[in-house]
């Protein structure tokens, strides 16, 4: 009497763990560029930063053609330059 009432209990285990173990569908979506900048302005507001180095990159969140260079190599244009160019 105690072996089917184990078996039962051992395959309600297998099924709860099978079914923690699938991977869960993605329902998320990517985050828009707009997500992104009012998620980083809201850290920044928290971020307790000396009020010029907030002011700094709240300037540059909000003017992203102002973007600073990836690397050393790369050299930022200036806006009027960027104007002739366009």
């Amino acid at each position: 009497m105690h072996r089917p009432l184990a078996l039962a209990a051992l395959a309600a285990f297998a099924l709860l763990l099978a079914g923690c173990s699938t991977p869960r569908a993605a329902d998320e979506r990517p985050y828009s560029d707009a997500e992104i900048r009012q998620f980083s302005l809201e850290l920044l507001s928290r971020s307790g930063l000396p009020y010029e180095d907030y002011e700094k990159i709240r300037r540059a969140l909000l003017e992203p053609e102002r973007r600073m260079p990836r690397s050393l190599g790369d050299r930022a244009v200036p806006p009027e330059d960027q104007a002739k160019r366009g």
